[in-house]
């Protein structure tokens, strides 16, 4: 009865140790970047009206882009949490709102490679619409790769490159203002960002 009872005790003093390994303590996280988006569009020259323009205008874009993910380290390699920012396209200001993850794919090390995924939905709750106009977001993803600079348990400079999609919904007045005409549009551009993470 005394082993027994001897064994519970030292069961009892290991089990908190052992599952402290397994499942470290989770910590919060963030990610604030700032950066780039670029692109290349081309649409039609009369802007769609009249059946379209054989003429096709191209441009490229370079949009400003700020996020910031705010999570939990579930292991000492995954964070996962939410994601918000602002992306300014230079026809709306889109809201990002996702449910993000970042894993890093080397070990231990003062410089590490990580892996980015975001995915949700862009609102236009702080763009300012022309009268008669009206623009709404739509689906929103973001997968990327980066390089952490800084010691594993520290604060972090991260550099990023990213794909963005974003899909919005533009209604525009027509010329009789008793319709209007729907655009909806979809944003591909190639996000650079440098952030801090912590």
């Amino acid at each position: 009865m005394k082993v027994s009872g001897l064994f519970l005790i030292q069961l009892l003093l290991i089990l908190p140790g052992f599952s402290q390994s397994i499942s470290p303590k989770k910590a919060y996280v963030n990610h604030t970047e700032v950066g780039l988006l670029l692109g290349r569009v081309s649409y039609d020259g009369n802007y769609g009206w009249g059946g379209g323009n054989p003429n096709q205008i191209v441009k490229n874009r370079t949009n400003l882009s700020m996020q910031m993910f705010n999570g939990l380290q579930y292991n000492h390699r995954l964070a996962v949490g939410l994601t918000t920012g602002l992306d300014w396209y230079t026809a709306a200001l889109i809201n990002p709102l996702a449910a993000g993850a970042r894993y890093d794919l080397t070990g231990k090390k003062n410089v590490r490679l990580f892996a980015t995924a975001d995915a949700g939905y862009g609102f236009a709750w702080f763009h300012k619409n022309s009268e008669g106009y009206h623009l709404t977001g739509g689906t929103m993803l973001n997968p990327g790769l980066g390089l952490r600079f800084g010691k594993p348990d520290g604060t972090a400079f991260t550099l990023s490159l990213s794909y963005k999609y974003q899909q919005a919904r533009l209604e525009i007045p027509t010329a009789n203002d008793i319709e209007s005409r729907v655009e909806n549009r979809e944003y591909n551009r190639l996000a650079l960002r440098m952030g801090l993470l912590f």
